[in-house]
């Protein structure tokens, strides 16, 4: 996987504050599942 940089991680680990981190913990999870789709491909 990739590493997260540290505002990510910041969001990870608090929470959502607000929209703005709404939309971006929106666009994590968009990305970690294309990310979880490729590995399950892999290992088939």
């Amino acid at each position: 996987m990739k590493s997260h940089s540290p505002s990510d991680a910041k969001l990870l680990m608090g929470g959502v504050k607000g929209l703005k981190d709404a939309w971006r913990l929106g666009v994590l999870h968009v990305e970690y599942e294309r990310l979880k789709k490729i590995q399950d491909q892999k290992q088939q």
